[in-house]
């Protein structure tokens, strides 16, 4: 029995075709599909809805309801997908309708025969380390995790943001910038990478600390331990600054104390046997691209 959940922000027609692919797969597994409520009002109206199918909430908790979480859309809906899996363990498989889908790297055409593998156990798991915040719920209002990175930003134009950093109690910097990042090795290819950060693989047992347009010439990146504990404290000429965990952001205050460290569980992502971390990035990323080559 298959049991698949799926995800994403609203419904398109061009999902059209993948869900009813995904029906007819549970279907002939013996199992069910999950909607998230966003798509309820377009599949109960275009497609033969068999009864066992059920409809969640962002809030439900899926752990140990279903086997396989399918995100439709690009890295952004895939990325919200770590806030509704949290510490369920289930794997999720990004189907890519976005531009650069380098984490929802499962082409459309290739739904099907992923959904054949995957039930066969023919695809790659790839655990996938996580950030979260110790104080979240002051910021969030609830326990928010993060996938890419945490990321400290000045909320106005005009002057910069300070970030007194300390690493297991030890003060290590103030950074003088437009704000700071800190990155997983999944995150490291994504915003930490645009502001001259460092890639790590996937399976890599570091953060990446990167400032975003720093005023020393002599501050660069650092690759610290995941198993730190990060304390980051925001200063500056504003009052208020912003806070963002992958895509969900706050505002804070000067002076409030941000402790953030390793999640206690990852987050574990289905892959195809020839989609290699290296291949990816030559492909997405055009990683060591010259006409010499």
């Amino acid at each position: 029995m298959m049991r698949i959940a799926v995800y994403a922000r609203k419904y398109h027609p061009e999902y059209r075709n993948e869900i009813q692919v995904i029906l007819e797969f549970a279907e002939h597994a013996g199992g069910f599909v999950m909607f998230n409520n966003s798509l309820k009002k377009q599949v109960t109206s275009y497609f033969s809805l068999p009864k066992n199918t059920q409809f969640y909430s962002g809030n439900d908790v899926l752990k140990g309801r279903v086997d396989l979480v399918v995100s439709l859309g690009g890295d952004g809906t895939l990325l919200e997908t770590v806030n509704l899996i949290k510490d369920g363990g289930i794997p999720v498989m990004g189907v890519n309708f976005g531009r650069l889908g380098f984490l929802s790297n499962i082409s459309r055409e290739d739904l099907r025969m992923t959904l054949e593998s995957f039930a066969g156990g023919q695809c790659t798991i790839s655990p996938r380390t996580m950030l979260m915040l110790e104080n979240s719920k002051d910021f969030f209002g609830e326990e928010v995790y993060a996938l890419n990175d945490l990321a400290l930003h000045k909320s106005d134009s005009s002057s910069m943001i300070t970030v007194h950093v300390h690493i297991d109690g030890e003060f290590m910097n103030s950074y003088w910038s437009d704000g700071l990042i800190l990155a997983t090795p999944t995150g490291s290819t994504a915003y930490s990478l645009s502001c001259g950060g460092p890639i790590l693989v996937p399976e890599a047992t570091n953060f990446a600390l990167t400032p975003i347009a720093p005023h020393n010439l002599t501050v660069r990146p650092l690759i610290i331990n995941d198993d730190a504990v990060l304390k980051l404290i925001p200063d500056g000429r504003a009052d208020s600054f912003i806070l963002s965990m992958d895509s969900r952001q706050c505002i804070i205050q000067k002076n409030q104390e941000i402790i953030v460290k390793k999640a206690p569980f990852k987050v574990n992502f289905v892959q195809v046997a020839d989609s290699g971390f290296f291949g990816v990035i030559r492909d997405k990323l055009m990683w060591g691209q010259d006409k010499r080559n």
